[in-house]
């Protein structure tokens, strides 16, 4: 039996390669790895940061963008269609009056600028 734990004793110190490498050289590969944990850490933690704020910019500009273009008003529109048409109807409204409004102002300037050639014209 002895033979077989000092064969398993062996076999443990050659996979963990504790009888090659000297505790020196292990604690020097463990404080790099540390120092390279700490300064990778420090690495993406700026990189996060620079990300999150990059990222809040571009939220607030696509506040203001929203807030420009008034999408709340228009979902609201959407909504609610029949205030969307009664407001449609109303706004042609207007409109067709303006321009019929229009077209009489430069039928008078018209008759106003030529009224004497008219009545000569219609005369003869």
């Amino acid at each position: 039996m002895s033979q077989v734990n000092e064969l398993k004793k062996a076999l443990e110190n050659l996979s963990s390669k504790e009888h090659v490498i000297s505790k020196e050289a292990t604690f020097a590969k463990e404080s790099i790895q540390e120092s390279y944990q700490k300064k990778s850490t420090r690495d993406v933690i700026e990189k996060q940061t620079v990300m999150m704020d990059e990222f809040n910019t571009s939220i607030t500009l696509l506040m203001d963008i929203f807030s420009q273009s008034r999408f709340d008003s228009i979902m609201s529109f959407i909504a609610n269609p029949l205030r969307l048409i009664v407001i449609n109807f109303f706004i042609a409204c207007f409109k067709g009056m303006g321009f019929a409004f229009g077209v009489i102002i430069v039928a008078m300037l018209l008759t106003h600028v030529f009224a004497p050639d008219l009545i000569q014209l219609f005369i003869n």
